[in-house]
């Protein structure tokens, strides 16, 4: 307690120095509390259900990113484990409410009764699924969220067993799920406005082994592991082939921890941020340690009347750790306030940047780790300059009061040191900030394929929207009904286009950037191919306007015309992609393309009429993979890609002559053509652009604020030592001055005294880059971790920093009066 009073007058005294130390560690600090709170709660922190440690996703082996699977191999591997204790599935789907205000189109997941109690699920109100209602045929039911409830049927306590239309079809409500149920997880945000229905597996489901709509969720029976499951889906996938060889040929699962699943984009950015903050925490560190060994040459005589009077070493460096701590304190305190208004801020990012962003707060596990960097920045910043008053020896410090501190003593060395290692940290934030910089102008300026200049595109789905879940074939062709693509889509589009400010307007089941991913395998006729290894490719609806909406040029034959109806020749159009890939050195023209026949309700084979430029489709930057596009109004109303194109969600674009918002426009035209149609999604493709590099953006904010802190710090870390060692060195600086040293000599010897810091700093800042530049290969788009301009930029703008830091104490150095210096003692 006696040296914590003592320190207390000893801070309050040098209270400039205490306040620049204490901002200096509640940056760092609070900067690292932030980023490990995130971290914590996203990527350590156990997801809310049951035994979420032994929950696990399955999905097919031979796809580099986790994919789904079908029903049937669903039920093959619940019906033969015996190392899962329970096995569930569900499929992501959408669907349209009609609610007392209209209807509103939601996110629909399609679940196996099986999945609430594997999860511990309970409902706010009501129940979950019985048995009986995932059944084929089962009774029409529907769980709601808590915020639909909330929004669309005014918190009704009186919801239960009411019928409620979803996707055309009467529901009964049986449940309301609490706000805190967001599975399945990577559906994101939109859930907690969502339902919940019952899979009820169809007739295709149960004899299609590649119908692929389907995602697995077991968990892990005690005390097994992820290569015993392994080992037994090898088996089940085994025995799958032995009963049906045709349909299951190169089948293969593999498990996966769901938390790392869902974690795993995002992992690896919060360890890169996480270590760039510690690099933060470290010059920090470094520059409260470098202040305290100033104030230590200062107080050298201090200490030394001290250890004369019969202090202890271990006194002194007591004292001096207690002074460290008080300054941890203080930080930790200032830190904890900082971070709390970080994580304001992170909690107003985009709904979706980061998984489980509503849960992220902090947690008595964020206060322990808060104490124990306390601890640890106590120990960095007050260890050198505790070591350094325990070598204290009293006479010859007594005896060197009268002639100054030198340069080149061990604290002044120490202390240039420091400031050396605070410029190689901050030239290796730099160097990530510049490499980050040109990922995002190379993104911003990367091909597109499409404008975005005054396009708007926004979503529809129908009332009775089929959904992704349920497809199946209809053999009824006879009585086959009405295509809403001429019914209501068609219209839709000619009314739009008569709007004042319209100039173009299109439909596409799947513009650019929109998150819809509709695959499928195709054959080109006349060239069969080995079974299992069919060509793939993304498939959209489109109407003739696409392409003049979006400006993507046609590079050979046609787009699709207005004259591509019902009654005319199949016809399709395919990008540059597409034509690369599978048509290499022909001429793809007037090919046939047949896609499924009979399985999938496309019976007549579709003819290639033109080849679209590349598009960007799933990411900026991202190279274009291939892709159909089929008229919209000759996909027949029988086939799965009628119901998947058309009758589930599309979007239309639409090009304005100015950059007014279109929306109220459009809700009137589709109030006239289609009044039971959900409308959503509205945004401008600048939005949708700037949305898809959000992440990079978010990046390099983040590390270029990271690396203008370091910069703030280095410049006061320089300041402050060059500044102290100036006011420690006066009698020297006199001397020199007497003996014939001129102001601009003794100038110029405290600004090389800072260049060689600056210098050394720099070109062992610049080889830790380049070392590390090679760990981040993957964040970077068309820029080398050597980049020659980054590098050379950043030593332009540290040794400008330097200059900058050294030029005021060279002028205070420059403007000593010799008589005064050496009348001071």
């Amino acid at each position: 307690m006696q040296d914590l009073k003592y320190a207390i007058r000893q801070l309050r005294s040098a209270w400039g120095f205490a306040t620049l130390a204490v901002i200096t560690l509640a940056l760092g600090i609070g900067a690292n509390t932030a980023m490990f709170t995130v971290v914590e709660n996203v990527l350590m922190r156990p997801l809310p259900y049951n035994h979420a440690d032994r929950l696990i996703a399955i999905g097919p082996k031979d796809v580099a990113s986790f994919g789904t699977t079908s029903y049937l191999n669903y039920r093959d591997i619940r019906d033969r484990t015996q190392r899962l204790a329970a096995v569930g599935g569900y499929s992501d789907d959408v669907s349209v409410v009609e609610g007392k205000d209209g209807s509103v189109s939601v996110t629909a997941p399609r679940m196996t009764p099986n999945i609430f109690p594997i999860l511990g699920a309970q409902p706010l109100l009501g129940r979950t699924f019985t048995q009986s209602e995932g059944e084929t045929g089962g009774p029409q039911v529907a769980l709601l969220s808590e915020g639909l409830w909330h929004q669309s049927f005014n918190s009704d306590p009186g919801i239960l067993g009411q019928s409620v239309k979803i996707g055309g079809i009467p529901r009964t409500v049986i449940g309301v799920m609490p706000a805190s149920f967001l599975f399945p997880n990577e559906v994101g945000p939109d859930l907690a406005k969502g339902i919940w229905l019952p899979l009820q597996p169809s007739g295709e489901m149960l004899k299609d082994r590649g119908y692929h709509f389907f995602d697995v969720i077991a968990e892990m029976r005690p005390g097994v592991t992820l290569a015993q499951v392994q080992q037994e889906l090898d088996v089940i996938a085994q025995r799958i082939h032995q009963a049906d060889p045709k349909g299951s040929e190169g089948l293969a699962f593999r498990p996966a921890s769901y938390q790392e699943l869902l974690t795993g984009p995002v992992r690896p950015v919060f360890l890169a941020l996480l270590g760039a903050l510690a690099l933060v925490l470290l010059i920090a560190c470094a520059n409260v340690a470098n202040l305290l060994i100033a104030r230590c040459l200062g107080r050298k005589q201090e200490f030394a009347v001290r250890a004369a009077l019969g202090a202890s070493r271990s006194r002194l460096v007591r004292q001096l750790l207690s002074e460290g701590l008080l300054l941890s304190v203080l930080g930790c305190g200032l830190g904890l306030i900082l971070a709390r208004l970080a994580l304001a801020a992170i909690h107003k990012l985009p709904s979706g940047t980061i998984p489980r962003a509503d849960s992220i707060t902090v947690h008595w596990t964020v206060v322990l780790v808060l104490a124990a960097i306390a601890t640890l920045t106590t120990l960095l910043s007050s260890l050198l300059p505790a070591l350094l008053v325990a070598r204290t020896d009293p006479q010859p410090a007594l005896q060197a009061a009268s002639r100054g501190i030198g340069a080149r003593s061990v604290s002044g060395k120490l202390s240039g040191g420091l400031v050396a290692v605070e410029v190689a940290l901050s030239a290796l934030l730099l160097v990530g900030t510049g490499l980050l910089f040109h990922t995002l102008w190379n993104l911003e300026h990367a091909k597109l394929g499409f404008d975005v200049d005054r396009v708007t595109t926004f979503s529809a789905m129908p009332a009775d929207a089929a959904g992704f879940s349920n497809m199946a074939v209809s053999t009824d062709t006879e009585h086959a009904p009405a295509s809403i693509a001429a019914t209501i889509y068609a219209p839709s589009l000619e009314r739009i286009r008569q709007t004042p400010g319209v100039r173009y307007a299109g439909l596409a089941t799947a513009p650019p950037l929109s998150g819809v991913d509709m695959h499928s395998s195709f054959e080109v006729v006349g060239h069969p191919t080995p079974e299992g290894h069919h060509p793939e490719a993304r498939v959209t609806a489109a109407s003739d306007d696409y392409a003049l909406v979006m400006g993507t040029p046609v590079l050979r034959g046609r787009m699709i015309s207005a004259d591509d109806t019902a009654t005319t020749t199949p016809v399709v159009v395919i990008n540059e992609a597409l034509a690369k890939k599978y048509f290499p050195g022909k001429d793809p023209l007037q090919q046939q393309i047949d896609l499924g026949g009979k399985d999938t309700g496309m019976v007549k084979p579709l003819t290639i009429v033109g080849v679209l430029a590349d598009q960007a489709d799933s990411k900026v930057g991202v190279d274009a993979q291939p892709f159909l596009l089929i008229p919209y109004q000759q996909v027949p109303t029988t086939s799965l890609f009628y119901q998947a194109l058309l009758k589930t969600i599309v979007n239309f674009t639409v090009k304005t002559r100015g950059s007014a918002p279109i929306a109220p426009e459009m809700r009137s035209v589709f109030k006239q053509t289609a009044p039971g149609y959900a409308l959503d999604n509205f945004q401008t493709m600048h939005e949708v652009v700037d949305s898809n590099t959000f992440s990079q953006r978010l990046g390099l904010y983040l590390v270029g604020s990271f690396a203008a802190l370091a910069v703030v710090m280095v410049i006061a870390g320089l300041y402050g030592v060059l500044a102290q060692l100036v006011s420690y060195r006066r009698r020297e600086i006199g001397v020199r001055m007497a003996l014939g040293a001129t102001r601009e000599g003794i100038a110029r010897m405290i600004l090389r005294q800072g260049g060689v810091l600056i210098g050394l700093g720099l070109a062992a800042g610049l080889l830790l880059a380049a070392f590390v530049g090679q760990l981040i290969k993957s964040f970077l788009y068309n820029v080398k971790p050597l980049d020659a301009g980054t590098f050379i930029g950043v030593a332009v703008i540290l040794l400008l920093v330097g200059s900058i830091a050294s030029l005021i104490p060279a002028h205070t150095a420059s403007t000593i009066e010799p008589m005064e210096a050496l009348r001071e003692d």
